[in-house]
């Protein structure tokens, strides 16, 4: 029943996450029914998706303490909750400043989800299958982006803006009543139990643990360049390669699907195969994806659309599929009396360079007028990250052989 019942908690987690997501990434198409109910600017239009993804930097850190001393289940039900609420207020909003202030507290309620679904997963699989789990939960967030696309829009043009703000509202409180119902903690060990530690002697802790710098890179430049592909690849692949934006939409779906394989897939493969060296696929996963960003011109010039297609596929599997096996090494080199913390550190990293890196790669296009070149810095950036984790794992690796020999030569001398 145990085993059973940790699946349950996966599916419970996974749809919790679906739920809020439903809500945030939902603001995006939800910023263009603005635009042209407010007739708003492109700029205006943009900060709408930007006010959501500012609110988790405010948040992640508090909820990954509280949850690390409380546990998942009321941070995260009644987090997705207050999500849910708070999006209903939008249905008043005549302002847009108060709307941009209310999409700030939305994406604040965003940080319980976004921190507390991984830490969940991570206590209730603490070695076999972690992996696995992961990346079906992960595939939450690119479920509720899509649901979020296809129900808000039909919504919108059958009815009002009102009553698209009153499903992401219904879906969100839904979400978290079901994780409220559903989710037990697991038995916590007393080698978990952090409560009388505080935030600053566990945040000195993380910050002591220079293991975890090359992870943090790691999630910065991929994180940068997930979001690169999500804001820009139909406008690159439009302006680039003439395509239609119709179809480069039909292309940047096909890589969104395969993101959402990939973060199942590589994560599954990581527990099968990689078990204890999930950094080495990590590594693997970044070299492909510095090949594919590469190679993307050459593809578009052979005109094939059945490769292109196949081309959109590989490189949403590594370029969005990494993020499940990125959680799981982090959580596996962190201190096990604060994982929830820990996450929420790398988390609230990440969260900052989601908002920062598509606008600065707008501006790079703009000064060098080519989308091309831009992208290639975009994939040095990731090949950095690589050679930087490379390294790091090699000098572990010597100091560690440097340490037994060292205990080694102690031991046969107390045995002399």
């Amino acid at each position: 029943m145990h085993t059973y019942y940790k699946w349950l908690i996966v599916l419970v987690a996974t749809l919790s996450q679906t739920a809020a997501t439903f809500v945030t990434y939902g603001m995006g198409p939800i910023a263009a029914f603005y635009q042209i109910e407010w007739n708003l600017t492109p700029l205006q239009t943009g900060f709408i998706v930007s006010a959501v993804n500012i609110g988790p930097m405010f948040s992640m850190l508090a909820f990954g303490y509280l949850m690390d001393k409380k546990g998942e289940k009321h941070i995260i039900g009644w987090g997705t909750i207050l999500l849910g609420l708070s999006a209903l207020t939008l249905v008043f909003v005549n302002d847009y400043i108060v709307l941009l202030l209310l999409l700030l507290l939305v994406g604040i309620w965003y940080g319980s989800a976004q921190t507390g679904g991984s830490t969940a997963i991570v206590k209730w699989f603490p070695n076999e299958h972690r992996g696995l789990a992961l990346g079906i939960r992960q595939t939450g967030i690119p479920l509720g982006g899509s649901l979020a696309s296809a129900v808000l829009s039909y919504t919108y043009y059958h009815f009002n803006l009102s009553s698209v703000h009153v499903v992401q509202g219904i879906v969100a409180i839904m979400g978290g009543l079901l994780f409220l119902l559903l989710y037990n903690e697991p038995e916590r060990t007393s080698e978990t139990g952090s409560t009388s530690v505080g935030f600053k002697e566990k945040m000195s802790v993380i910050k002591n643990n220079k293991e975890l710098y090359p992870m943090y890179i790691v999630g910065v430049v991929m994180m940068s360049l997930q979001m690169i592909i999500i804001a820009h690849f139909m406008s690159y692949l439009h302006n680039e390669g003439g395509y239609p934006l119709t179809e480069a939409g039909k292309y940047l779906s096909v890589v969104l699907i395969g993101g959402m394989v990939g973060r199942v897939v590589i994560a599954w493969a990581s527990d099968q195969f990689f078990e204890g060296k999930r950094e080495r696929l990590l590594l693997i996963v970044m070299a492909v994806t510095v090949i594919l960003t590469v190679m993307l011109p050459l593809i578009m010039a052979v005109a094939m659309e059945i490769l292109m297609l196949l081309f959109c596929f590989l490189l949403g599997f590594v370029a969005i599929g990494w993020y499940s096996i990125f959680i799981a090494c982090i959580t596996e080199q962190s201190d096990s009396r604060f994982i929830g913390l820990t996450v929420s550190s790398a988390l609230t990293l990440n969260q900052l360079f989601i908002v920062i890196a598509p606008s600065l790669f707008g501006l790079v296009v703009n000064l060098l007028n080519s989308y091309q070149q831009a992208l290639y810095l975009a994939g040095i950036s990731v090949a950095l990250g690589a050679i930087n984790l490379y390294r790091a794992k090699i000098k572990k690796r010597m100091d560690h052989g440097i340490t037994t020999k060292f205990d080694q030569i102690n031991t046969n001398n107390l045995d002399k």
